[in-house]
Protein backbone atom coordinates (compact mmCIF):
# COMPACT_ATOMS: atom_id res chain seq x y z
CA UNK A 1 0.00 0.00 0.00
CA UNK A 2 0.91 3.87 -0.33
CA UNK A 3 3.35 5.65 2.45
CA UNK A 4 0.72 7.35 4.66
CA UNK A 5 -1.93 4.05 4.54
CA UNK A 6 0.06 0.54 5.77
CA UNK A 7 -2.12 -2.54 6.36
CA UNK A 8 -1.21 -5.96 6.53
CA UNK A 9 -1.89 -8.05 3.42
CA UNK A 10 -4.18 -10.40 5.88
CA UNK A 11 -6.45 -7.49 6.33
CA UNK A 12 -6.08 -6.59 2.75
CA UNK A 13 -7.33 -9.92 0.95
CA UNK A 14 -10.23 -10.40 3.97
CA UNK A 15 -11.74 -7.59 3.61
CA UNK A 16 -11.59 -7.47 -0.31
CA UNK A 17 -13.32 -10.58 -0.66
CA UNK A 18 -15.75 -9.82 1.54
CA UNK A 19 -16.16 -6.53 -0.22
CA UNK A 20 -16.89 -8.35 -4.01
CA UNK A 21 -18.84 -10.94 -2.05
CA UNK A 22 -21.18 -8.58 -0.77
CA UNK A 23 -21.94 -7.09 -3.92
CA UNK A 24 -22.26 -10.13 -5.71
CA UNK A 25 -24.70 -11.51 -3.30
CA UNK A 26 -26.88 -8.67 -3.18
CA UNK A 27 -26.93 -7.96 -6.93
CA UNK A 28 -27.97 -11.87 -7.28
CA UNK A 29 -30.36 -11.85 -4.64
CA UNK A 30 -31.82 -8.40 -6.60
CA UNK A 31 -31.79 -10.15 -9.76
CA UNK A 32 -33.75 -13.13 -8.28
CA UNK A 33 -36.54 -10.67 -6.37
CA UNK A 34 -37.16 -9.05 -10.45
CA UNK A 35 -36.33 -12.62 -11.95
CA UNK A 36 -39.48 -13.81 -9.64
CA UNK A 37 -41.81 -10.61 -10.40
CA UNK A 38 -41.14 -10.67 -13.88
CA UNK A 39 -42.16 -14.13 -13.94
CA UNK A 40 -44.93 -14.23 -12.31
CA UNK A 41 -46.37 -11.24 -14.53
CA UNK A 42 -45.23 -13.04 -17.55
CA UNK A 43 -47.48 -16.12 -16.34
CA UNK A 44 -50.38 -13.55 -15.51
CA UNK A 45 -49.95 -11.35 -18.87
CA UNK A 46 -50.08 -14.80 -20.93
CA UNK A 47 -53.05 -16.19 -19.02
CA UNK A 48 -55.18 -12.77 -19.48
CA UNK A 49 -54.74 -12.76 -23.12
CA UNK A 50 -55.74 -16.62 -23.45
CA UNK A 51 -58.75 -15.96 -21.49
CA UNK A 52 -59.60 -12.87 -23.91
CA UNK A 53 -59.19 -14.88 -26.74
CA UNK A 54 -61.22 -17.51 -25.91
CA UNK A 55 -64.35 -16.14 -23.64
CA UNK A 56 -67.55 -15.95 -25.10
CA UNK A 57 -69.39 -13.03 -23.73
CA UNK A 58 -72.89 -12.70 -22.39
CA UNK A 59 -75.55 -9.83 -23.17
CA UNK A 60 -73.97 -7.51 -20.34
CA UNK A 61 -70.45 -8.13 -22.80
CA UNK A 62 -68.92 -9.87 -20.11
CA UNK A 63 -67.45 -13.34 -19.09
CA UNK A 64 -66.08 -14.56 -16.63
CA UNK A 65 -63.29 -17.21 -16.31
CA UNK A 66 -61.91 -18.71 -13.15
CA UNK A 67 -61.12 -14.86 -10.88
CA UNK A 68 -60.59 -13.23 -14.42
CA UNK A 69 -63.01 -10.94 -15.92
CA UNK A 70 -63.36 -10.43 -19.70
CA UNK A 71 -65.07 -6.91 -20.68
CA UNK A 72 -65.99 -5.94 -24.44
CA UNK A 73 -65.51 -2.32 -23.35
CA UNK A 74 -63.12 -0.10 -21.03
CA UNK A 75 -66.73 1.68 -19.71
CA UNK A 76 -67.87 -1.88 -18.48
CA UNK A 77 -64.82 -2.31 -16.39
CA UNK A 78 -65.65 -2.07 -12.52
CA UNK A 79 -64.83 1.32 -10.86
CA UNK A 80 -62.08 0.08 -8.94
CA UNK A 81 -60.13 -0.72 -12.30
CA UNK A 82 -60.85 2.58 -13.68
CA UNK A 83 -59.91 4.30 -11.01
CA UNK A 84 -56.31 2.64 -11.30
CA UNK A 85 -56.06 2.44 -14.58
CA UNK A 86 -57.28 5.15 -16.95
CA UNK A 87 -58.27 4.83 -20.59
CA UNK A 88 -55.78 6.43 -22.06
CA UNK A 89 -53.07 4.75 -20.11
CA UNK A 90 -54.05 1.38 -21.65
CA UNK A 91 -51.68 0.09 -24.77
CA UNK A 92 -52.54 -3.73 -26.27
CA UNK A 93 -50.68 -6.60 -24.48
CA UNK A 94 -49.18 -4.70 -22.10
CA UNK A 95 -50.20 -5.62 -18.36
CA UNK A 96 -51.38 -2.91 -16.14
CA UNK A 97 -50.67 -3.59 -12.44
CA UNK A 98 -51.65 -1.71 -8.94
CA UNK A 99 -50.59 -3.20 -5.85
CA UNK A 100 -51.18 -1.60 -2.42
CA UNK A 101 -48.45 -2.52 0.14
CA UNK A 102 -48.03 -0.94 3.17
CA UNK A 103 -43.98 -1.46 3.49
CA UNK A 104 -41.75 -3.68 1.49
CA UNK A 105 -41.67 -6.08 4.73
CA UNK A 106 -45.27 -6.86 4.99
CA UNK A 107 -47.62 -8.88 2.08
CA UNK A 108 -49.64 -6.40 -0.13
CA UNK A 109 -53.85 -5.70 1.04
CA UNK A 110 -54.93 -5.83 -2.79
CA UNK A 111 -54.06 -5.97 -5.72
CA UNK A 112 -55.56 -4.80 -9.45
CA UNK A 113 -54.64 -5.99 -12.66
CA UNK A 114 -55.73 -5.19 -16.26
CA UNK A 115 -54.69 -5.48 -19.98
CA UNK A 116 -56.07 -4.49 -22.82
CA UNK A 117 -56.01 -7.73 -25.93
CA UNK A 118 -56.68 -6.60 -29.65
CA UNK A 119 -58.03 -9.86 -31.07
CA UNK A 120 -57.47 -11.13 -35.17
CA UNK A 121 -60.89 -9.89 -36.07
CA UNK A 122 -60.19 -6.18 -34.91
CA UNK A 123 -62.25 -6.37 -31.94
CA UNK A 124 -60.74 -5.17 -27.85
CA UNK A 125 -61.61 -6.54 -25.37
CA UNK A 126 -60.63 -6.03 -21.90
CA UNK A 127 -59.53 -8.56 -18.81
CA UNK A 128 -59.10 -7.70 -15.37
CA UNK A 129 -58.41 -9.26 -12.32
CA UNK A 130 -58.87 -8.14 -7.84
CA UNK A 131 -56.21 -9.77 -5.53
CA UNK A 132 -57.29 -9.56 -2.03
CA UNK A 133 -55.35 -10.37 0.84
CA UNK A 134 -56.77 -13.30 2.48
CA UNK A 135 -57.93 -13.62 6.45
CA UNK A 136 -54.87 -14.35 8.93
CA UNK A 137 -54.96 -18.26 9.34
CA UNK A 138 -54.56 -19.07 12.87
CA UNK A 139 -51.78 -21.60 12.67
CA UNK A 140 -49.70 -19.77 10.41
CA UNK A 141 -48.24 -16.72 13.30
CA UNK A 142 -45.93 -15.67 11.19
CA UNK A 143 -45.12 -14.91 7.45
CA UNK A 144 -42.63 -13.96 5.38
CA UNK A 145 -42.75 -12.08 1.36
CA UNK A 146 -40.48 -13.10 -1.16
CA UNK A 147 -38.59 -9.80 -0.91
CA UNK A 148 -37.55 -10.47 3.09
CA UNK A 149 -36.59 -13.99 2.36
CA UNK A 150 -34.21 -13.31 -0.11
CA UNK A 151 -32.42 -10.62 1.71
CA UNK A 152 -32.68 -13.23 4.67
CA UNK A 153 -31.16 -15.86 2.03
CA UNK A 154 -28.10 -13.07 0.66
CA UNK A 155 -27.63 -12.62 4.83
CA UNK A 156 -27.41 -16.34 5.35
CA UNK A 157 -24.77 -16.73 2.54
CA UNK A 158 -22.63 -14.02 3.44
CA UNK A 159 -22.23 -14.99 6.43
CA UNK A 160 -21.26 -18.74 5.10
CA UNK A 161 -18.51 -17.04 3.07
CA UNK A 162 -17.54 -14.80 5.76
CA UNK A 163 -16.85 -18.20 7.70
CA UNK A 164 -15.63 -20.02 5.18
CA UNK A 165 -12.97 -17.21 4.01
CA UNK A 166 -11.87 -16.45 7.53
CA UNK A 167 -11.06 -20.12 7.99
CA UNK A 168 -9.33 -19.90 4.10
CA UNK A 169 -7.27 -16.84 5.70
CA UNK A 170 -6.71 -18.21 8.55
CA UNK A 171 -5.07 -21.24 7.35
CA UNK A 172 -2.72 -19.48 4.85
CA UNK A 173 -1.85 -16.42 7.31
CA UNK A 174 -0.50 -19.12 10.23
CA UNK A 175 2.04 -20.41 8.04
CA UNK A 176 3.32 -17.09 6.70
CA UNK A 177 3.14 -15.40 10.36
CA UNK A 178 5.37 -18.94 11.13
CA UNK A 179 7.56 -17.53 8.62
CA UNK A 180 7.74 -13.89 9.67
CA UNK A 181 8.57 -15.09 13.65
CA UNK A 182 11.46 -18.06 12.55
CA UNK A 183 12.69 -15.22 9.89
CA UNK A 184 13.07 -12.51 12.97
CA UNK A 185 14.67 -15.19 15.32
CA UNK A 186 17.58 -15.86 13.45
CA UNK A 187 20.99 -15.70 14.37
CA UNK A 188 24.05 -17.23 14.19
CA UNK A 189 22.95 -20.06 16.25
CA UNK A 190 19.65 -20.40 14.58
CA UNK A 191 21.62 -20.38 11.20
CA UNK A 192 22.93 -23.81 11.67
CA UNK A 193 19.83 -25.59 12.62
CA UNK A 194 17.25 -26.98 9.34
CA UNK A 195 15.10 -25.08 8.05
CA UNK A 196 11.57 -26.10 9.19
CA UNK A 197 8.46 -26.61 6.73
CA UNK A 198 6.15 -24.38 6.15
CA UNK A 199 3.16 -26.38 4.89
CA UNK A 200 3.38 -24.58 1.30
CA UNK A 201 6.15 -24.74 -1.25
CA UNK A 202 6.33 -20.94 -2.04
CA UNK A 203 6.99 -20.11 1.49
CA UNK A 204 9.41 -22.91 2.00
CA UNK A 205 11.22 -21.57 -1.21
CA UNK A 206 11.18 -17.98 0.24
CA UNK A 207 12.95 -19.87 3.74
CA UNK A 208 15.32 -20.79 2.16
CA UNK A 209 15.82 -17.39 0.02
CA UNK A 210 16.29 -15.59 3.75
CA UNK A 211 18.42 -18.55 5.02
CA UNK A 212 21.09 -18.34 2.16
CA UNK A 213 21.12 -14.83 2.06
CA UNK A 214 22.22 -14.61 5.75
CA UNK A 215 24.21 -17.32 5.89
CA UNK A 216 26.41 -15.14 3.13
CA UNK A 217 26.34 -12.16 5.17
CA UNK A 218 27.60 -13.96 7.61
CA UNK A 219 30.66 -15.55 5.73
CA UNK A 220 30.83 -12.01 4.86
CA UNK A 221 30.88 -11.29 8.06
CA UNK A 222 33.35 -13.72 9.69
CA UNK A 223 35.92 -12.72 6.74
CA UNK A 224 36.15 -8.68 8.11
CA UNK A 225 36.50 -9.91 11.36
CA UNK A 226 39.44 -11.94 10.20
CA UNK A 227 40.58 -9.39 8.52
CA UNK A 228 40.27 -6.45 11.21
CA UNK A 229 41.92 -8.96 13.31
CA UNK A 230 44.68 -9.60 11.05
CA UNK A 231 45.18 -5.49 10.17
CA UNK A 232 45.70 -5.00 13.65
CA UNK A 233 48.71 -6.91 14.02
CA UNK A 234 50.05 -5.82 10.52
CA UNK A 235 49.41 -1.91 11.90
CA UNK A 236 50.99 -2.40 15.18
CA UNK A 237 54.27 -3.36 14.13
CA UNK A 238 55.52 -0.60 11.49
CA UNK A 239 53.88 1.91 14.12
CA UNK A 240 55.85 0.39 16.71
CA UNK A 241 59.00 0.35 14.53
CA UNK A 242 58.15 4.03 13.79
CA UNK A 243 58.17 5.09 17.37
CA UNK A 244 61.12 2.66 18.24
CA UNK A 245 63.26 4.29 15.78
CA UNK A 246 61.88 8.24 16.78
CA UNK A 247 63.17 7.12 20.20
CA UNK A 248 67.03 5.47 18.92
CA UNK A 249 67.21 9.06 16.90
CA UNK A 250 66.39 11.47 19.74
CA UNK A 251 69.33 9.77 21.56
CA UNK A 252 71.50 9.88 18.47
CA UNK A 253 70.60 13.68 17.27
CA UNK A 254 72.65 16.50 18.97
CA UNK A 255 70.50 18.71 20.84
CA UNK A 256 71.66 21.95 18.97
CA UNK A 257 70.04 20.52 15.85
CA UNK A 258 66.61 22.66 15.91
CA UNK A 259 65.55 21.25 13.12
CA UNK A 260 65.93 18.30 13.36
CA UNK A 261 65.06 17.78 16.53
CA UNK A 262 61.65 19.81 15.57
CA UNK A 263 61.13 17.29 12.59
CA UNK A 264 61.81 14.32 14.73
CA UNK A 265 59.35 15.61 17.44
CA UNK A 266 56.77 15.93 14.19
CA UNK A 267 57.33 12.15 13.61
CA UNK A 268 56.74 10.94 16.89
CA UNK A 269 53.80 13.00 17.72
CA UNK A 270 52.36 11.66 14.76
CA UNK A 271 53.06 8.22 15.33
CA UNK A 272 51.60 8.19 18.59
CA UNK A 273 48.75 9.75 17.08
CA UNK A 274 48.56 6.95 14.53
CA UNK A 275 48.83 4.30 17.04
CA UNK A 276 46.06 5.60 19.04
CA UNK A 277 43.72 6.39 15.81
CA UNK A 278 44.49 2.73 14.78
CA UNK A 279 43.44 1.58 17.83
CA UNK A 280 40.68 3.25 17.85
CA UNK A 281 39.52 2.21 13.95
CA UNK A 282 40.32 -0.99 14.95
CA UNK A 283 37.47 -1.28 17.92
CA UNK A 284 35.08 0.81 15.54
CA UNK A 285 35.60 -1.61 12.78
CA UNK A 286 35.07 -4.75 14.94
CA UNK A 287 31.46 -3.24 15.98
CA UNK A 288 32.78 -4.65 19.49
CA UNK A 289 30.40 -3.79 22.70
CA UNK A 290 33.10 -2.96 25.18
CA UNK A 291 33.72 0.22 25.27
CA UNK A 292 37.00 2.30 25.04
CA UNK A 293 38.76 2.92 28.40
CA UNK A 294 37.91 6.07 29.74
CA UNK A 295 40.19 9.06 32.04
CA UNK A 296 39.89 12.34 32.98
CA UNK A 297 40.33 14.96 30.15
CA UNK A 298 40.30 18.66 30.12
CA UNK A 299 39.00 19.67 27.43
CA UNK A 300 39.47 23.44 27.77
CA UNK A 301 43.19 22.36 27.05
CA UNK A 302 42.97 19.40 24.28
CA UNK A 303 41.13 22.02 22.37
CA UNK A 304 43.10 24.50 22.94
CA UNK A 305 46.32 22.39 21.44
CA UNK A 306 44.56 20.52 18.86
CA UNK A 307 43.84 24.20 17.36
CA UNK A 308 47.43 25.51 17.74
CA UNK A 309 48.46 21.97 16.03
CA UNK A 310 46.22 22.65 13.11
CA UNK A 311 46.84 25.83 12.28
CA UNK A 312 49.81 24.98 9.80
CA UNK A 313 45.92 24.58 8.20
CA UNK A 314 45.95 28.38 7.74
CA UNK A 315 48.86 29.52 6.67
CA UNK A 316 48.75 31.81 3.83
CA UNK A 317 45.05 32.66 4.85
CA UNK A 318 43.79 35.52 6.05
CA UNK A 319 41.40 33.62 8.72
CA UNK A 320 40.71 34.76 12.19
CA UNK A 321 40.46 32.32 14.77
CA UNK A 322 38.42 33.13 18.16
CA UNK A 323 38.62 30.53 21.00
CA UNK A 324 36.09 30.89 23.63
CA UNK A 325 36.69 28.13 26.21
CA UNK A 326 35.18 27.57 29.56
CA UNK A 327 37.05 25.19 31.74
CA UNK A 328 35.70 21.85 31.82
CA UNK A 329 36.91 18.26 32.76
CA UNK A 330 35.22 14.95 31.67
CA UNK A 331 35.66 11.25 32.17
CA UNK A 332 36.00 10.63 28.05
CA UNK A 333 38.03 8.22 25.75
CA UNK A 334 41.01 10.50 25.15
CA UNK A 335 41.82 9.22 21.53
CA UNK A 336 38.40 8.93 20.50
CA UNK A 337 37.91 12.41 21.79
CA UNK A 338 40.80 13.86 20.09
CA UNK A 339 40.16 12.09 17.08
CA UNK A 340 36.43 13.69 17.24
CA UNK A 341 36.92 17.24 18.09
CA UNK A 342 40.46 17.43 15.57
CA UNK A 343 38.54 16.47 12.63
CA UNK A 344 35.88 19.08 13.31
CA UNK A 345 39.04 22.01 13.54
CA UNK A 346 40.90 20.45 10.93
CA UNK A 347 37.65 20.66 8.59
CA UNK A 348 36.88 24.25 9.83
CA UNK A 349 40.58 25.40 9.00
CA UNK A 350 41.10 23.54 5.66
CA UNK A 351 37.80 25.16 4.38
CA UNK A 352 38.04 28.33 5.11
CA UNK A 353 40.16 30.88 2.81
CA UNK A 354 39.07 33.91 4.29
CA UNK A 355 36.64 34.54 7.28
CA UNK A 356 36.70 34.05 10.96
CA UNK A 357 36.87 30.24 13.29
CA UNK A 358 35.08 30.96 16.22
CA UNK A 359 35.15 27.96 18.59
CA UNK A 360 33.32 27.88 21.49
CA UNK A 361 33.08 25.47 24.71
CA UNK A 362 30.44 25.51 26.99
CA UNK A 363 29.98 22.84 29.50
CA UNK A 364 30.17 19.66 27.76
CA UNK A 365 28.65 21.69 24.26
CA UNK A 366 31.24 22.48 21.91
CA UNK A 367 30.80 24.48 18.62
CA UNK A 368 32.77 25.13 16.11
CA UNK A 369 31.66 28.00 13.36
CA UNK A 370 33.47 28.65 10.11
CA UNK A 371 32.18 31.70 8.19
CA UNK A 372 33.92 32.67 4.52
CA UNK A 373 33.78 36.07 4.19
CA UNK A 374 33.48 38.07 0.54
CA UNK A 375 30.50 35.51 -1.16
CA UNK A 376 27.88 37.35 -3.38
CA UNK A 377 24.45 36.57 -2.31
CA UNK A 378 20.87 37.37 -3.46
CA UNK A 379 19.86 41.16 -2.14
CA UNK A 380 17.02 39.24 -0.76
CA UNK A 381 18.87 36.96 1.53
CA UNK A 382 19.20 36.98 4.83
CA UNK A 383 19.55 34.02 7.16
CA UNK A 384 19.01 30.59 5.79
CA UNK A 385 19.78 27.55 7.62
CA UNK A 386 19.86 24.39 5.15
CA UNK A 387 19.70 20.79 6.08
CA UNK A 388 22.88 18.11 5.91
CA UNK A 389 22.35 16.92 3.01
CA UNK A 390 23.43 20.59 1.82
CA UNK A 391 26.91 20.21 2.41
CA UNK A 392 28.90 19.72 -0.57
CA UNK A 393 31.92 20.89 -0.03
CA UNK A 394 32.19 21.87 3.63
CA UNK A 395 33.21 18.77 5.01
CA UNK A 396 34.55 15.43 3.85
CA UNK A 397 35.40 11.53 4.54
CA UNK A 398 36.30 13.36 8.37
CA UNK A 399 32.73 13.79 8.88
CA UNK A 400 31.71 10.44 7.69
CA UNK A 401 34.33 9.03 10.50
CA UNK A 402 32.42 11.66 13.20
CA UNK A 403 29.15 10.15 11.99
CA UNK A 404 30.13 6.77 13.11
CA UNK A 405 32.24 7.34 17.06
CA UNK A 406 29.73 9.70 17.63
CA UNK A 407 26.97 7.04 17.20
CA UNK A 408 29.13 4.33 18.71
CA UNK A 409 30.15 6.52 21.95
CA UNK A 410 26.26 8.18 21.81
CA UNK A 411 27.27 11.76 21.82
CA UNK A 412 25.20 14.41 20.37
CA UNK A 413 26.41 15.66 16.59
CA UNK A 414 25.01 18.26 14.16
CA UNK A 415 26.18 19.75 11.67
CA UNK A 416 24.44 22.73 8.92
CA UNK A 417 25.15 24.90 6.59
CA UNK A 418 24.94 28.84 7.39
CA UNK A 419 24.41 31.63 5.03
CA UNK A 420 24.43 35.10 6.72
CA UNK A 421 24.45 38.76 5.84
CA UNK A 422 25.06 42.22 6.97
CA UNK A 423 22.76 45.20 6.90
CA UNK A 424 21.89 46.75 3.81
CA UNK A 425 24.03 49.90 2.54
CA UNK A 426 23.21 53.17 0.94
CA UNK A 427 21.91 52.03 -2.16
CA UNK A 428 19.71 49.09 -0.74
CA UNK A 429 22.41 46.21 -1.82
CA UNK A 430 24.00 43.99 1.10
CA UNK A 431 27.64 45.12 2.27
CA UNK A 432 29.18 42.12 2.59
CA UNK A 433 27.84 38.07 3.38
CA UNK A 434 29.06 35.31 5.15
CA UNK A 435 28.74 31.68 4.40
CA UNK A 436 29.75 28.47 6.00
CA UNK A 437 29.16 25.67 8.79
CA UNK A 438 28.13 25.32 12.32
CA UNK A 439 29.22 21.41 14.15
CA UNK A 440 27.62 21.17 17.71
CA UNK A 441 29.13 18.06 19.63
CA UNK A 442 28.03 17.23 22.82
CA UNK A 443 30.35 14.87 24.48
CA UNK A 444 28.63 12.88 27.20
Amino acid sequence: MVNGLRISLRRYVLWSLLSLATIVIVLFSIQSSDSFFDGMDGMLRNTMVRAAQSAELDNSNHAQILDLHVYANYDDLPDEIKQSFPQDSFTPFALKKNINKPNWLTRPTWAHFALMVTLGNGETRYVSQTFRAPPPEDYKKFRINHVVYSAAVGVIALISFSVALLFLMRSVSRPIESLQRWAASLDEKELDKPIPEFRYKELNALAAIIHGSLQNVRTTLNREREFVNHASHELRTPIAVIRSSAALLHRVIDSGNTKGNNALARVDHASKTMADLTETLLWLGRNEETALPKESVDLKAMVEALSQDLMYLLSGKDVNVQLNLNECALLLPKTASEIVIGNVIRNAYQHTQQGNVTITLSGATLTVLNEEEGLEQDENASLSITPNSGLDGGFGIGLKLIDKLCAKLEWGYSHKKVITQDTQGNHGEMDSSAKGYSVVLTLK
